[in-house]
């Protein structure tokens, strides 16, 4: 059966990653590192290798949907010059370890919340390193399956003075200990702290350094309120006060500050975020469970069932999930080009990409229902599109 192409999706309102302006043509220019995406181009980053300091901001879920919907007027979209897409899929784990590697999820290979790893021969997490589905080969030791999983080197290595700042319950992960890479790393206890260390990093720099603050908050509060709840416009708007204060403190500093998300969310009506356990049948076709994320799962299917689980798809979810084979994705470089040879093998044989505002979850028999509203990792422009703020101080007024 016939299945719609790269441009029958674009046509249908589909966002896929621009190749001259999406976050790895940022992270390519950011760490100056070889890559199959071109290092981004716009006349704001013209002082960007010439800037004593550099600091990327990445708010976890900021999306340009989400600016126009919960800060209008804000100082963010005051001071953005350009929109950038996020990588496919629209996921923490593959655009963050794009922004810290420079490579875009085909080299990579970290697809998803959840990921096949046929060489552990387990679905793991990557983030937090935890094992969702073990085989019969899976290794005991975590930190054996993390070595095995994390394949790429972190971009923050070389002359330049290296400098991550995260919240301390992720400072020490196995996923920030290996993507960090040879920076120096500092935890922040608070929003305040956190403006404070790096005001006081850019006044006391002495020699040329990058720093990546990241701030997960947001992503975690629309996951749990959805995309506007008031809650999540409280957030926002006190991350934006912070950071257009501490912008207005570079000024006169040899610095240039990149505000940026790695992806925007879009809220799944509880009524639509399915489980594939209510379609027995078609679960009775995967060898083990659904990998990557709730927007797009990827299936690794018998081998006796392969023929016809794409009309089975197509029967029982095609109201909500287009079904594709994964070797369309590979041909068409969704993911990236130069893909490596661990990718194939971690997205499986078809991908159900979910359509408009569903989604579809493989949790276990005996699991509670998650409170998941806000959503990410497909294609829609809420989950694609991303701000790119920039302010350089040695160009900023000088407050009164």
């Amino acid at each position: 059966m016939s299945t719609p192409s790269k441009q029958q999706l674009i046509a249908h309102g589909l966002v896929f990653p621009e190749p001259q302006h999406s976050i790895a043509n940022l992270a390519s220019r950011l760490h100056g590192c070889s890559s199959p995406c071109p290092p981004l181009q716009h006349p704001k980053l013209a002082r960007l290798e010439q800037a004593k300091t550099v600091i990327l901001l990445l708010i976890d879920g900021m999306g340009c949907q989400q600016l126009q919907a919960l800060s209008p007027k804000g100082w963010f979209l005051r001071q953005q010059p350009l929109t950038l897409t996020s990588v496919f899929p629209s996921t923490t784990t593959s655009a963050i370890t794009t922004i810290l590697t420079g490579q875009p999820p085909s080299v990579h290979a970290l697809t998803g919340w959840h990921l096949a790893a046929p060489e552990v021969d387990a679905v793991v997490t990557p983030l937090p390193m935890t094992v969702r589905y073990r085989g019969e080969h899976t290794p005991d030791d975590i930190a054996t399956i993390a070595q095995q999983i994390y394949q790429t080197p972190s971009a923050l290595n070389g002359a330049r003075r290296q400098i991550v700042l995260q919240p301390p319950y992720i400072l020490d992960s196995a996923y920030s200990l290996h993507h960090g890479g040879e920076a120096e790393r500092y935890g922040w206890p608070s929003y305040e702290q956190l403006f404070q260390q790096l005001l006081t990093l850019v006044r006391s720099a002495s020699a040329p350094q990058f720093i990546y603050a990241y701030i997960p908050d947001l992503d975690s509060m629309m996951h749990h309120k959805g995309t506007t709840h008031p809650r999540a416009r409280q957030l926002l708007q006190r991350i934006e006060a912070l950071t257009a204060h501490f912008a207005a403190n570079l000024a006169g500093e040899d610095a240039l500050l990149c505000v940026s998300a790695d992806h925007g969310q879009l809220d799944i009506p509880p009524a639509r975020l399915l489980q594939m356990r209510d379609f027995p049948e078609l679960a009775a076709c995967l060898r083990q469970p659904l990998s990557g994320e709730p927007r797009v799962a990827f299936c690794h299917v018998h081998e006796r069932d392969h023929a016809h689980f794409p009309a089975l798809a197509a029967a029982q979810l095609g109201h909500a999930a287009w079904c594709l084979p994964t070797q369309q994705l590979l041909d068409e470089a969704w993911f990236g080009a130069n893909a490596s040879a661990r990718l194939a093998a971690r997205v499986g044989d078809y991908v159900l990409l979910m359509k408009d505002d569903w989604g579809l979850l493989d949790s276990p028999a005996d699991a509670p229902r998650p409170a998941l509203l806000g959503n990410h990792g497909g294609l829609s422009a809420a989950e694609m599109q991303v701000p790119l703020v920039m302010v350089d101080g040695m160009k900023a007024a000088i407050p009164d």
